[in-house]
């Protein structure tokens, strides 16, 4: 089937949602969607046929209306529609893949002796799906049915030592891929969270690749819903995509080098037996650890051991907490550096006072694990972010 007349329909239905409701417009998609009902009367063609069915159907509702729908309505005519782009886009993507030419092995070259005859009703023998080939050192996974997107970022990732493996579709084999250890990294389409959450229920070794890889995601708009998308997904990273291909390409490999660069975390506590603690349960969690008993020596430390994030307890001698934190910010090292006070003064009035002082955030003593760990990696994790984009920042004014 030629897709071609349902695309052309899809952009004139998001056009018509994105405009003041037109009366006529709806009559004449309805139409045109009629006229193909028999061209979608297709096996292969089924999830497809009922999305654009169901948008049909919906929409016939309000042709009779001036004003059209409204509220929730509206919001189910556009689900209905995006359900339609949805598998619009898969059987595209099918139909790319198929039509790409099979590699022919050097075996396959060879005359093959004659199959021996199978015994009637013998099981069929099972298809075994050919692995992805060997990829090369830092490899870089891009989901891009077009390839257009893969082979600009592609240029660009290359000066920086990665290569771009682009892919059509994204589907099980992506697990053959990411237990690669060449594999670094993962892009994807916005259009593409849906179905990597479900493959991730599907096989849950993926979720273990996962944290070992960088993941990406694209769109061509910056629309605020899909960035939490991503989010909630995992997503070390949000692009809108055409842009700035060299900047993306610098942005994506700081990203990758700092996952393989551990968070580190400067405790400063006069107490030996909660510095013990707090370091063992932060090593564990893979971080990298300095420990301060003396607060006077706590600066000095700056010269060869630059902290992501900074726990500082806050009644200690000589220098308590808000005297040390107050250095800190005044230090050019560490004036941006987060840091997390530790007391256990559970006062609200000494809370504000470290806040207002300049405090990131503030524990109670005693300190649950997680609640430590959560603290310090949120904090840490955003500090690499804000130093990456004050030097993506500066590098476009340059």
């Amino acid at each position: 089937m030629d897709l071609e007349p349902l695309k052309e329909i899809e952009q004139s239905a998001r056009a018509m949602l994105g405009t003041q409701w037109q009366q006529a417009r709806a009559s004449e998609i309805c139409e045109r969607i009629e006229d193909l009902i028999d061209e979608l009367d297709d096996p292969g063609h089924g999830p497809l046929a009922e999305a654009v069915l169901g948008f049909a159907a919906y929409l016939s509702a309000f042709t009779g209306s001036l004003s059209g729908p409204a509220g929730d309505k509206r919001q189910q005519l556009e689900a209905l529609l995006e359900a339609m782009s949805e598998q619009l886009q898969r059987l595209e993507t099918s139909s790319a893949l198929d039509l790409m030419p099979a590699p022919v092995a050097e075996a396959a070259k060879k005359p093959e002796p004659a199959a021996e005859a199978r015994p009637t009703g013998a099981a069929p023998e099972p298809v075994i799906e050919p692995e992805p080939a060997p990829a090369p050192p830092n490899t870089i996974l891009f989901i891009d049915p077009t390839g257009r997107d893969a082979g600009a970022l592609g240029m660009s990732l290359e000066d920086l030592g990665y290569v771009v493996q682009p892919l059509l579709r994204l589907d099980r084999q992506i697990g053959q891929w990411l237990s690669k250890s060449e594999v670094k990294a993962l892009i994807l389409p916005a259009a593409g969270l849906d179905i990597w959450e479900k493959l991730v229920q599907i096989d849950p070794t993926l979720e273990q690749a996962r944290r070992r890889i960088g993941l990406f995601v694209v769109a061509r708009g910056d629309d605020a819903r899909l960035r939490i998308k991503a989010g909630h997904a995992g997503a070390d990273g949000f692009f809108v995509m055409p842009g700035d291909v060299d900047m993306l390409a610098r942005e994506i490999v700081d990203v990758l080098h700092d996952r393989v660069d551990k968070y580190r975390a400067l405790i400063v506590d006069d107490d030996a037996s909660m510095t013990i603690v707090i370091e063992s349960v932060l090593r564990r969690s893979g971080l990298e650890t300095r420990v301060i008993n003396d607060p006077a020596a706590a600066l000095p430390v700056l010269e060869d051991f630059l902290p992501d994030v900074i726990l500082l307890d806050l009644h200690m001698p000589g220098l308590n907490g808000l005297e040390l934190l107050s250095l800190f910010r005044a230090h050019p090292k560490t004036a941006f550096i987060p840091v997390v006070l530790i007391s256990g003064d559970e006062e609200e009035e000494r809370r504000f006072e470290t806040l207002t002082a300049g405090g990131d955030d503030y524990l109670l003593k005693p300190i649950r694990p997680k609640h430590l760990v959560a603290a310090v990696t949120g904090r840490a994790q955003r500090a690499r972010w804000l130093r990456r984009a004050l030097r993506n920042s500066a590098a476009r004014l340059a």
